[in-house]
């Protein structure tokens, strides 16, 4: 099961990024003032923005085996929701995870907040962002692609180094499991907040934060839905410059599609991998099974028994070999 949801997933995130395309070729065309269409042309445009904003809205909410496949593990609840026009993402960012031997597991799922959330709310690579320690605690989840760290900050902090401290911990115990290293730093503002800069892995690896609300980052529409609500009231407007704004959150978008596809079917060849192993073993225990149940007890014993009396006769006359002497042969 976990290797058939990644593949939907996989085909779900190109589904998303074949849209997003359609998006950002909309957006170039609606942004060049030099051939910008006619009035009226923009009204065209900005209706197959909504159709493809409807369309991204059906992905995010689709089903595999009569499971939502974008809500992390809130087993009924929709992964997202309209609220006052816009979306907001309503599942968790659990992950559910299958053992791959040797101690390593694997993450099955993908969130939503992590399959459609902007960098704004949630950022990819090296992170650099303030923390608003004001309503403490606090709680964001950082993923190296392959397993999850929860950070949670309490605000009583009275230097970054004991910010970093906290923090640091929570990634010690993550290497000690896992064995992926987190580079990070923490440091004060002269404004009196706090900075938390989180690089990629050791590895080489990508990293991301989820939980984006409790460090001060707005979610609001910071999603692809928001950025695709924004281009079609730029488009209705008729309003090239605020649609060429949007190109730059489009490419981020398109970026970030790639990035989980990537990262998703990285973990399915795995997942293929290990089933492919597993299949091997079973046909060897299988073999052996019916190598075992097709033999005649009655016929083994038998040749057992006369296998044992060949050997005890081999024995009996070397016994006797041994025992001659040269007075045997003066008789």
């Amino acid at each position: 099961e976990a290797l058939t949801v990644h593949r939907a997933t996989e085909s779900a995130l190109g589904q998303v990024y074949d849209h997003l395309v359609r998006a950002k070729s909309i957006a170039v065309e609606g942004a060049n003032t030099a051939s910008a269409p006619l009035s009226g042309s923009y009204a065209a445009l900005a209706d197959e923005i909504a159709g493809i904003r409807e369309g991204l809205v059906q992905i995010a909410q689709g089903r595999h085996e009569d499971k939502y496949l974008f809500n992390g593990t809130a087993g009924e609840v929709a992964p997202f929701a309209e609220d006052a026009g816009d979306l907001r993402y309503q599942g968790n960012s659990e992950r559910l995870r299958v053992n791959m031997g040797n101690g390593q597991t694997v993450a099955v799922n993908l969130p939503g907040d992590l399959a459609f959330r902007e960098t704004e709310a949630r950022s990819a690579g090296d992170l650099d962002f303030p923390l608003d320690l004001t309503a403490s605690p606090v709680t964001f989840t950082v993923s190296d692609g392959t397993s999850d760290v929860a950070v949670t900050l309490d605000g009583t902090y009275g230097s970054a180094e004991e910010l970093a401290a906290a923090v640091d911990q929570a990634f010690r115990d993550h290497e000690a499991a896992t064995g992926v290293t987190v580079n990070l730093e923490a440091r004060a503002n002269e404004d009196g907040t706090w900075s938390i800069r989180i690089a990629d892995t050791e590895a080489g690896g990508e990293i991301t934060v989820s939980g984006a609300e409790s460090l001060g980052i707005s979610a609001g529409t910071r999603n692809v839905f928001g950025l695709l609500s924004d281009l079609e009231a730029a488009l209705r407007t008729e309003d090239p410059a605020a649609v060429s704004e949007l190109l730059d959150r489009l490419d981020r978008g398109l970026h970030d599609v790639v990035t989980q596809r990537g990262l998703v079917g990285a973990r399915s060849r795995n997942l293929e991998l290990a089933k492919n192993r597993l299949e091997t073993f079973n046909a060897s225990v299988e073999e052996l099974e019916a190598g075992v149940e097709g033999v005649d007890l009655a016929e083994a014993v038998m040749r057992l028994t006369n296998e044992e009396q060949a050997y005890q006769t081999a024995l009996a006359a070397g016994a006797r070999l041994f025992n001659i002497s040269i007075l045997d042969f003066l008789t």
